[in-house]
């Protein structure tokens, strides 16, 4: 099967040559062969796969294929899946999309990617886009119309621009310096910024969706007499509604509001993300010309009915700074603390002074920092899912937005409140669950095991109602609370003031006595289980003027989140200063 696969690539190959040849034409055609699996393990990817066979580009002018040094997944074109039977099908669709997933992940200039399904004498082409896989009609190659239809595969695909390839003419490997070269475009200033890829943070961890990537990279114009600025560069396909509209949710739009409004705050400096520059992907097409990259532009040639249910998506890239480090590197409690206070410092300026809701705090998007002198400072990242305040309000029904283990209740439920810096909130004291229990840095993460029975697991493992149902039970008795989520950390004694700041988290959160006891909790009030006079708000409460029908405790503390935030935000700040002090004393 797969001989005979690689003789008919080879074949259109050399025929193409010789008619390029034939013409004396000035094209540059790439010469497209296929290599069999068995010289083709993935040694440059995490995975212990083979390649089935892989479409890679020859640049030997003469000898046959088995004399061209087979691909790895980082020089593959495109990946081949060969089945024996058409019976076979899904599966070969199967491992093909397992097998490119590896090819996205390993190629940093991969945009979108081709494969090839081989089942008997059945071909098909496979697009790999950001939300569905397009698969071609069968191509019969027992007919002769099936092998032209392949043969004039092949030939576009020698002799396309690399970008109808999928790759990225932005992202260069430059063969002089063995390093790669990212560009990222400015809109604002209208100038194109080069960096030079120094390590790859994140690869796209999904074949579907953003398939966000975060590369640490250096600025490529340095005279050598100024210290090297490091950036984080963000590359990620955001949603549009339609082509030309603006994004959804507009990650660069609300950097530049930050940037604006609290750039010139150096108590804040470097605890945010600082934007250095950032656009829409600008893609080099024909004659020369740059376009903005979308995939409306990569479907152009496909019919639209075809892509009817395919949501329009942008390529943006961002460059930021600082650099951080991920929270799993913080050296100690007292080191996490300060990180906390840090970036929920930073949190509450960016909802007040920029009304921006960040809606996904989750443990890869707060980072740290060290300073000169060694100290650390936290740092807050990724606002692909902010939005502003002013686009949010009452019975407005959310999508779900953020990691699951970290979402707050009401975004689980999908609930018609109000969603508020609360929600955040909410998010920080799972993720200090998380962390207590796992253990909060590389070291004590290798000697914990987590049991599967322990109550923390059901925020993490299940269905969103599910998760939101153990999520209010667990958090709804302090001492429930404390015996299955607290007494359960990794290190009970040396994360015992980690524990006192979540208490005192989810005591002003939850439990806020400046708040009635119809805000309270994480239960509707139920009036014939209590007395409903007893739980009348009084006049020194915050919520006295709210019409006690609303028995819905998340709604009635949504009215007064910036109060309750201004009690969240002193603790995490007493429990900061207490920390750095001790840093410094061990110091």
């Amino acid at each position: 099967m797969r001989s005979w696969v690689s003789s008919f690539i080879e074949y259109v190959a050399d025929q193409l040559k010789h008619a390029i040849a034939a013409e004396l034409s000035p094209l540059s055609v790439r010469r497209l062969v296929a290599f069999k699996g068995h010289r083709s393990a993935p040694c440059d990817a995490d995975s212990s796969e083979r390649i089935d066979m892989a479409l890679a580009q020859d640049c030997q002018s003469l000898g046959s294929v088995e004399n061209v040094e087979a691909p790895e997944y980082a020089n593959a074109v495109a990946l081949i899946e060969v089945r024996q039977c058409p019976s076979e099908q899904n599966r070969a669709y199967w491992q093909l999309a397992q097998r490119t997933q590896t090819l996205h992940s390993t190629q940093l200039n991969r945009r979108f990617a081709w494969g090839l399904t081989v089942c008997g004498t059945h071909v098909r082409a496979c697009l790999f886009g950001n939300d569905d896989i397009l698969a071609s009609e069968v191509m019969d190659v027992a007919t002769e119309s099936g092998r032209k239809q392949l043969v004039t595969l092949l030939v576009n695909w020698a002799m396309c621009e690399s970008q109808r390839l999928g790759y990225d003419s932005t992202i260069r490997y430059n063969g002089e310096t063995g390093q790669w070269e990212i560009d990222v475009w400015d809109n604002e200033s209208r100038v194109t910024h080069a960096y030079i890829h120094e390590r790859t943070l994140f690869d796209t961890s999904s074949q579907f969706g953003r398939r966000t990537r975060c590369f640490i990279a250096s600025a490529k114009e340095n005279s050598g007499k100024q210290p090297v600025q490091k950036v984080l560069i963000k590359d990620a396909w955001a949603p549009t509604e339609f082509p030309g509209s603006e994004v959804v949710r507009d990650e660069l739009s609300n950097l530049r509001t930050i940037r604006d409004k609290l750039g010139a705050d150096d108590t804040l400096a470097g605890t945010y993300s600082h934007l250095e520059a950032g656009g829409v992907v600008q893609q080099m097409h024909t004659k020369q010309r740059t376009a903005d990259d979308t995939t409306v532009s990569i479907f152009a040639d496909i019919d639209a009915s075809v892509l009817e249910d395919v949501p329009a998506r942008i390529h943006r890239r961002v460059a930021t700074t600082p650099v951080g480090e991920q929270l799993k590197s913080v050296r100690s409690v007292d080191e996490l603390i300060v990180v906390v206070g840090d970036v929920m410092a930073a949190h509450t300026a960016i909802v007040r002074r920029c009304g921006i809701l960040h809606r996904d705090l989750s443990t890869n998007n707060i980072m740290f920092c060290h300073d000169d002198d060694g100290m650390v400072r936290g740092l807050l990242i990724d606002f692909d899912n902010a939005v502003l305040q002013s686009d949010l309000h009452d019975e407005q029904r959310l999508d779900q937005i953020g990691t699951f283990p970290y979402m707050s209740i009401g975004n689980l439920e999908q609930s018609s409140v109000k969603r508020t810096a609360l929600d955040d909130w909410e998010s920080l004291i799972y993720i200090l669950c998380w962390l207590g229990t796992i253990g909060i840095n590389r070291d004590d993460q290798t000697n914990v095991k987590i049991r599967s029975d322990l109550t923390i697991c059901h925020w993490h493992d299940g269905s969103a109602a599910n998760i939101a149902k153990a999520k209010r039970r667990t958090l709804q008795h302090s001492d429930l609370f404390g015996n299955e989520i607290l007494a359960c950390f990794a290190h009970p004694l040396l994360y015992a003031n980690l524990a006192r700041l979540i208490l005192e988290l989810r005591s002003q959160l939850f439990y806020n006595e400046r708040l009635s006891r119809l805000a309270r909790g994480c239960f509707d009030f139920e009036p014939k289980y209590s007395s409903i006079r007893k739980a009348k708000p009084r006049a020194h409460h915050l919520d006295c003027n709210i019409d006690i029908s609303t028995v819905d405790p998340f709604a009635r503390r949504a009215e007064f989140a910036d109060a309750i935030v201004d009690d969240l935000l002193e603790v995490v700040q007493k429990y900061r200063k207490a920390a750095l002090e001790r840093i410094k004393d061990a110091q």
